[in-house]
């Protein structure tokens, strides 16, 4: 069940998504509510998670220490050494964790760039999910959450990516694109599949929607959880002055926000969590330019070339986008062979972004979905 162990919502949640698996743990409970007192800005809580990080590191509970580092380098800007050398060591502490010959590695081509794959596979399976993310997730945190929720899902082999934007192709200076078909396509030839089902989680709900409207060897398509459009993300919880972005034609209006948003950033830290975020997953180097190529991410004026069967995930405390949004897509989503929706809320669980505190309920459905 999601816990309380800051009062920034930002943090906490991040505590929350990436320590679910260790909630029944009293010690290591203990242990993160004894950081989170210590932790009051984003040095103090680099800090911490690296402490406790190179604790559990050093007595090889490589599992838990990888969860450790992850929260350590997450508010990294990319151009601190630290970060990088904390991504390396929750990659290494994470592929130390895993079961041996579970999963099999490879590097697609694309566009000079290579995408990294695992699969995990089955005797019996004929059907293929494909399972991506959106703004901030990695290969290795895809790869837990098909550990714990979808190996039992025998009929179907799990392929996991990591896209433009996203892990390794980020930090090799592969920007991401709202065209999402032409990874998933080059992800699709190179395996020599078709009917396929495409899962994307957080932006990954309109990332993988934007697919589908493109690429019809994707049979279902999941949105866990609904996004439909980036800027809901940045708008949700802005500042009211700026709720209304201005026409960002004229350099001095461009100018004039890029001052205001920095000057924001320093007052909170989910502003700058997403402007930092942004600028490395899109390769842009001011809010001005973020919030014009933020525009290229919705899924307005495609909806109706979606014709597969969708699954439509969400929470009503979700923190990056409105509930409405999901009522809205399922009545735009018109010529859709099938739409299921499911909105979860604090009496069922899972009424938070992407079900974190409870991602059980998601995969149920999920898994539903797809029998």
């Amino acid at each position: 069940m999601y816990k309380h162990y800051l009062d920034n919502e930002q943090m906490n949640f991040q505590i929350n998504r990436f320590l679910e698996p260790f909630y029944s743990d009293k010690t290591i409970q203990d242990d993160i509510r004894i950081i989170c007192k210590s932790i009051t800005d984003l040095e103090s809580w680099y800090t911490g998670w690296n402490k406790l990080a190179n604790v559990q590191h050093e007595i090889k509970n490589f599992e838990l220490a990888s969860a450790y580092y992850q929260l350590a380098e997450f508010f990294l800007e990319e151009s601190d050494p630290r970060k990088i050398k904390a991504y390396k060591l929750f990659r290494e502490s994470f592929y130390k964790s895993l079961p041996n010959n579970l999963i099999k590695f490879y590097e697609v081509p694309y566009k000079g760039f290579s995408l990294p794959v695992a699969t995990i596979t089955h005797d019996k399976a004929d059907k293929w999910l494909i399972f991506h993310g959106g703004f901030d997730s990695y290969l290795e945190e895809l790869i837990r959450l098909s550990i714990t929720y979808l190996t039992d899902l025998d009929t179907y082999n799990i392929l996991m990516f990591e896209g433009p934007g996203q892990g390794l192709p980020n930090k090799n200076g592969l920007p991401m694109t709202s065209e999402w078909e032409k990874p998933v396509s080059t992800i699709l030839d190179f395996f020599g599949l078709n009917n396929v089902s495409l899962m994307g989680m957080s932006l990954g709900g309109y990332l993988a929607l934007r697919a589908a409207a493109k690429d019809k060897r994707i049979k279902n398509v999941i949105a866990f959880d609904t996004f439909y459009s980036m800027e809901d993300a940045f708008l949700i919880n802005a500042p009211k002055d700026l709720t209304n972005i201005p026409d960002l034609s004229d350099l001095k209006v461009r100018e004039s926000v890029d001052n205001l948003i920095e000057e924001y950033t320093k007052k909170s830290i989910d502003l700058k969590f997403k402007i930092n975020k942004a600028k490395e997953i899109f390769g842009k180097n001011s809010p001005s330019e973020i919030l014009i190529e933020m525009k290229e991410y919705s899924l307005r004026g495609i909806e109706s070339e979606i014709e597969q069967d969708v699954l439509l995930l969400a929470g009503d405390n979700d923190m990056y986008v409105p509930t409405k949004r999901t009522s809205l897509l399922r009545n735009r989503l018109i010529n859709a062979s099938k739409v299921e929706s499911f909105i979860f809320n604090e009496e069922s669980g899972g009424q938070y972004h992407c079900q974190v505190g409870n991602k059980s309920l998601a995969f149920e459905k999920v898994i539903s979905f797809l029998n």
